[in-house]
């Protein structure tokens, strides 16, 4: 029995994201719209590295970063990012009106400050109360489940909390602990809210400066790339669940190919 490359094709399973052909052809061009949005955002043309940046355990990607490598990373989606975007401004308002209801000035939102002049940054709040800097993290599921884990945030998280720390201290404003506060981005309600707190000790400073040191090497690792005499893929790696996937130099076919990008493992 032969079939006709038309019956074939009529005969292929209905696309998932529309109930007509119509309707998927015009989600994709909605995708698009948003998709461009999100590539041409600052945050997302920013080329300065930032407290929520420097953290990161993986040499090749800061490295990549500070280097201007192109973007290979085909596979994430800006969707987790823009939906984090519209919380913070959403959240930004709430604790702005908070402080008009109660007529009083406990909370200070996205505050600009500058742990180190080369890493400045925008930092989510801070509770004149409590003496404490809080980030606002929108999370997924397992992400979330990592905060909640006995281990409890990142270093990456970490160090971003400590260096606006260090920032808002640097303003004149005391600074007891740094708290992070996950948000539930996929529940139906914000029962699923996790606060993780951390009291400043003298070992947070010591962390930073390593942190500080670090990237000096990495600066000179990066120049290295600019001028040719070294390729990212030599630049060491540490892969990581959370942040390969998410990495702009994330390519899985870098495995097999030498066309760019990192596979997520050490080459």
């Amino acid at each position: 029995m032969t079939i006709s490359p038309e019956a074939f094709m009529a005969s292929a399973p209905r696309t998932l994201d529309g109930n007509t052909e119509w309707a998927s052809r015009y989600g994709r061009e909605l995708r698009g719209v948003v998709r461009r949005q999100a590539t041409l955002s600052p945050r997302s043309q920013q080329v300065r590295l930032g407290p929520s940046e420097i953290g990161v355990d993986c040499d090749r990607q800061v490295v990549g970063k500070l280097a201007m490598v192109t973007k290979t990373n085909n596979v994430s989606d800006p969707w987790p990012s823009i939906v984090g975007t519209a919380v913070h401004a959403w959240l930004a308002q709430a604790f702005h009106d908070d402080n008009v209801r109660e007529n009083l000035l406990r909370w200070v939102t996205e505050v600009r400050v500058t742990p180190h002049p080369d890493y400045p940054g925008s930092a989510d709040l801070y509770d004149a109360l409590e003496q404490a800097v809080v980030d606002h993290k929108v999370l997924g599921a397992s992400s979330l489940s990592k905060v909640r884990s006995a281990a409890g945030p990142s270093r990456k998280y970490r160090v971003q909390l400590l260096l606006y720390g260090i920032g808002f201290r640097a303003l004149g404003l005391p600074v007891k602990r740094v708290v992070l506060a996950a948000y539930p981005r996929t529940a139906s309600s914000l029962d699923g809210l996790y606060v993780w707190e951390h009291v400043i000790t003298p070992e947070d400073d010591e962390l930073i400066t390593r942190v500080l040191d670090r990237m000096a090497v990495r600066k000179l690792v990066a120049a290295e790339v600019l001028a040719g005499r070294m390729t990212l893929a030599q630049v060491p790696a540490s892969p990581d669940d959370d942040e390969c996937f998410f990495c702009p130099f994330y390519r899985p076919q870098s495995r097999y190919d030498d066309l760019g990008g990192c596979p997520g493992t050490t080459r």
